[in-house]
């Protein structure tokens, strides 16, 4: 929660001159300037104050008060040192408004302490103006010292010596601390009471009950009372600040309740729909703490995330981009949302996306992690989140193996990051690797830096660590020693230490051998259950999965229940699972779906096992089932990655079904994966566009088609699969539109130009624009076919020294080419083009090679 300290003016605007005034023009800049202060007006306040200062005729007293109330407009308009230079003027000292008003504008140059001597002395003086305000005013400067408890003494003199009003503001205020304290105990006691209140308190009373019931564990009665604030407030709607702290505190309420999917969507839904928050920090903080210890490398929550990453600014050629360049099949697909949002939240998002991919142990994801967290340090190196970018990258360079470079980077950041905490968690990050690598004199030192610098239990367990360290040295050393004996004596810390290094250890496959180890040698420790599990897991996202240990370890976590009952009996359930569908078992990958989803509806697991059901389902040709599953699974899925994935699927059922209904409802469910703009946007289209060409629809098919390349940037990938189904489109149309030849013509000899390094696809091209040459008039003869430029078309292919790429085309390219050729009856050329084809040894030489010679028989005098 922490909405404290407080340090906006609580001061009301004096009303004092806006009565009984006269009507001289005095008086009226007066009364105009204070209206101006009330409404907010800073800049006009200014302006009329200081025009009736200009009154050379002004009494000591009212001068005094003009001067006052133009140092309060500027300390309100963020200029409090002009507001300082007014208030030291002797005649303005003399007011008994000054030492509040200079306090003020000390709070405002963030000169806490001297603010705080001129608050206290004003709470000592009966007189003093304003004394609810100094109180208030002074217990968020020490709160913003360090000082609770001396907050919480100040706001008891405020309750001594206030109206009602006041009082029940400050008892709220006393118990929103208490509460940020963990005080809970004494919060629940002041809450005591607070039943019958005035309107305008109701909301914040019930936002703090919120809390309290949060503090207590009562985590089903927060999460309806956090829901019952936004839909149901009984006073004034939360402001700003705790509509944030709301949304966390209903996000923590959820998460407590063992559903932490659920609590990173109400976080992520609130960003949604609230998108100028600019309270950020805690609310990622919260969704990288929940995210899955092995996310997926769908995982819904950073799909969702990707929604507010823009393309980045960098550009597109140099060694920028060749650093962070896409590789693979993937770099064809769109990946980030285009919509433009904050430059705070899109580091924040960066970040957050980064992390999780480096959880993944991905290869591919990984690479992805490592340019996102470079993004934020060249585009964002101001930002406070640019030197954990850093961190992360150590970490990143660390699981990769890149020992130097992940060291050279933790030093930069410990020399030179501002963060006590960070400078400690990358010594720490360092002194880990050390002791890994065997260096425990330098993890001693490292460990002992780290200790020295964090607080708390980290640095609790950094101790520790250290001590290990130590132990190890000794035993390296060959010596013996008190530490070495206690080290016996204590194997409980050595295994926690052991099974905290293998959960960290990467990729996957070495977390599964570091945790084998863990199990071999701790059979019976208390976190065995759950070291067996973070096995299985590890293991079931590996290259190369271990089928057979994952299923003996299922099976000994179900012969030990009573040590498994602390984990979450979804996860086991989606473990078994994913290895009947590893086994490519489908019936009992079927069964098990089913059950997933009847036993655990709430839990995310049933949404990835709906979607395992139809895809299995589909993959054994029941298409209306698969279909019926994926279309509900898609209708109410949250996660948008998902719900896209289920809707392509059941279009493709749809698109199998084998009756004409089925095939139109195709066509619509394309639509709907489409409209979700993922990842999967683009394959949904070209799908679609396959589907309208299957069912003979040519002219919409292309009419879809044109339209979608004209939205493409320039140079983009996904144009050469479009164009290639355009053509298709196009070509079909020809017979009865001869006009759509041309057209494809010249979308071919467009994608040529494009892929003059991709052989694989030129050979195909070549082909198709040989047909469509073939179909085409002779400019100069149009009685005859382009059959020369055909011609040209299928044996540019054949031009080459080495083995060809792939070998459909370019055999059929030959063929096609040797048809033209003996039709012309130009035998000599036919035979040669047959045994070029037979010289490339591909699947149909030796038809090349019987045709060459048969030809040869009949035709020996060419």
């Amino acid at each position: 929660m922490k909405l404290w300290p407080r340090y906006s003016l609580i001061l009301l605007v004096t009303q004092l001159a806006l009565l009984g005034q006269s009507g001289s023009a005095l008086h009226q800049l007066e009364k105009k300037g204070n209206a101006a202060l009330a409404s907010g007006l800073w800049e006009l306040a200014e302006q009329h104050f200081r025009s009736a200062l200009l009154d050379p005729t002004l009494s000591p007293e009212v001068k005094s008060r003009l001067t006052l109330r133009l140092s309060e407009t500027l300390i309100r308009d963020d200029q409090a040192a002009q507001a300082l230079e007014l208030l030291n003027q002797p005649l303005v000292l003399k007011n008994p408004e000054s030492s509040f008003w200079r306090a003020q504008a000390l709070v405002a140059q963030s000169r806490y302490s001297e603010a705080a001597a001129l608050f206290s002395g004003l709470l000592q003086e009966p007189t003093a103006p304003y004394p609810s305000e100094s109180g208030l005013t002074l217990a968020s400067i020490q709160l913003a010292l360090g000082k609770p408890d001396a907050a919480l003494a100040t706001l008891n003199q405020v309750l001594s010596s206030s109206d009602e009003a006041t009082r029940l503001k400050t008892r709220l205020y006393q118990i929103e601390i208490l509460l940020d304290l963990g005080r809970t105990e004494e919060a629940a006691k002041l809450m005591e009471g607070l039943d019958k209140l005035p309107a305008e308190q109701r909301t914040t009373a019930a936002f703090l009950k919120a809390h309290l019931q949060l503090r207590q564990g009562k985590f089903s009665e927060a999460q309806a009372a956090f829901q019952a604030l936004s839909t149901q407030p009984q006073g004034p709607a939360l402001t700003h600040d705790q509509s944030t702290a709301a949304a966390i505190g209903l996000a923590e309420a959820i998460q407590g309740q063992g559903n932490s999917a659920l609590a990173i969507d109400s976080l992520i839904s609130f960003l949604q729909d609230h998108p100028d928050t600019q309270t950020l920090e805690p609310i990622f903080s919260h969704i990288i703490q929940w995210l899955p210890e092995k996310p997926m490398a769908n995982d819904p929550t950073l799909a969702r995330i990707s929604q507010w990453i823009s393309p980045s600014v960098l550009p597109a050629t140099g060694l920028l981009a060749t650093g962070f360049a896409e590789t693979g099949a993937s770099a064809a697909w769109p990946t980030y949302a285009t919509a433009s949002e904050s430059t705070n939240r899109l580091v924040y998002s960066l970040f957050a996306r980064a992390v999780g991919l480096h959880k993944t142990a991905l290869p591919d994801a990984q690479a992805e992690a490592k340019r996102l967290l470079n993004r934020i340090r060249i585009e964002h190196p101001s930002h406070p989140l640019a030197s954990h970018a850093l961190y992360q990258l150590a970490r990143l360079a660390l699981d990769n193996g890149a020992v130097d470079q992940a060291f050279s980077t933790l030093d930069t950041l410990r020399d030179s990051d501002p963060s006590q905490l960070l400078r400690g968690q990358a010594t720490l990050l360092e002194a880990r690797s050390a002791y890994a690598a065997g260096d425990t004199q330098r993890a001693i030192e490292l460990f002992d830096e780290a200790a020295a610098t964090l607080t708390g239990k980290l640095a609790d367990s950094t101790k520790r660590q250290s001590a290990i360290a130590r132990l190890h040295h000794l035993e390296i050393k060959g010596r013996s020693s008190t530490l070495q004996t206690s080290a016996v004596n204590d194997p409980q810390l050595q295994a926690d230490l052991e099974l905290e290094s293998a959960f960290f250890t990467t990729p996957p496959a070495a977390t599964k051998t570091a945790l084998e180890a863990f199990l071999t040698q701790h059979p019976n420790h208390p976190r065995v259950a759950e070291a067996r599990l973070a096995a299985i897991e590890a293991t079931l996202i590996s290259p190369e999965p271990d089928v057979t240990f994952a299923t003996r370890q299922l099976q000994l976590l179900a012969d030990s229940a009573p040590a498994a009952t602390t984990l979450a009996p979804a996860r086991i359930a989606f473990a078994r699972l994913q290895l009947a569908d590893f086994a490519k078992d489908s019936a009992k990958t079927i069964a098990l779906a089913q059950s997933i989803m009847a036993d655990y509806p709430a839990d995310p697991v049933a949404s990835d096992a709906a979607l395992i059901l139809g895809r299995t389902l589909f993959q054994s040709q029941s298409y209306n089932d698969a279909r019926l599953i994926l279309e509900k699974l898609a209708a109410t899925d949250t996660d948008p990655v998902r719900a896209q994935a289920a809707w392509l699927l059941a279009a493709n059922s749809a698109a199998l079904g084998g009756t004409q209904q089925s095939k139109d409802a195709a066509l619509i469910l394309f639509d709907k994966a489409i409209l979700l703009k993922g990842n999967l946007s683009t394959i949904a289209t070209l799908q679609k566009a396959e589907q309208l060409i299957d069912m003979k629809r040519f002219a919409e098919a292309s009419t879809f088609l044109e339209k979608y390349t004209k939205s493409l940037p320039a140079k983009d990938p996904t144009f050469l699969p479009a164009g290639m189904l355009l053509g298709k489109a196009l070509y079909a149309q020809g017979a009865s539109n001869p006009a759509s030849l041309v057209q494809a013509l010249a979308i071919y000899d467009q994608l040529v130009t494009q892929i003059t390094d991709q052989p694989i696809w030129l050979n195909r091209l070549q082909y198709l624009r040989g047909l469509t040459l073939e179909q085409l008039p002779d400019e100069k003869d149009p009685t005859q076919k382009q059959q020369g430029k055909a011609l040209q078309a299928y044996l540019s292919v054949m031009e080459i020294t080495g083995q060809p790429l792939e070998w459909e085309y370019f055999e059929q390219c030959g063929f096609r080419a040797l048809a033209i050729l003996v039709e012309s009856e130009r035998w000599q050329a036919a035979i040669s083009v047959a045994k070029k084809i037979a010289s490339f040894k591909g699947p149909h030489a030796e038809d090349a090679a019987l045709r060459a010679s048969d030809l040869e028989l009949k035709h020996p005098n060419w």
